[in-house]
């Protein structure tokens, strides 16, 4: 959902990874998916089942949006 997008809070929350939500505190969601899994663990997403989780779900939100 495209609004969803503009609310990374709730974003992160629905993907059930919003404890990560500080962690991209002043970024856009467009800067967000641009992200790789070197830049996703330079910003502290550690486990590496979340960076996992948020790479494919980023490739998802760049297929859907044409980025």
């Amino acid at each position: 959902d495209p609004q969803l997008l503009n609310d990374i809070p709730a974003w992160l929350r629905s993907l059930r990874l919003h404890k990560y939500t500080p962690n991209f505190e002043g970024m856009s969601w467009r800067d967000m998916v641009m992200l790789d899994e070197a830049a996703l663990e330079a910003k502290g997403v550690a486990a590496l089942g979340a960076r996992r989780k948020m790479l494919k779900t980023f490739e998802i939100v760049r297929a859907k949006m044409g980025i």
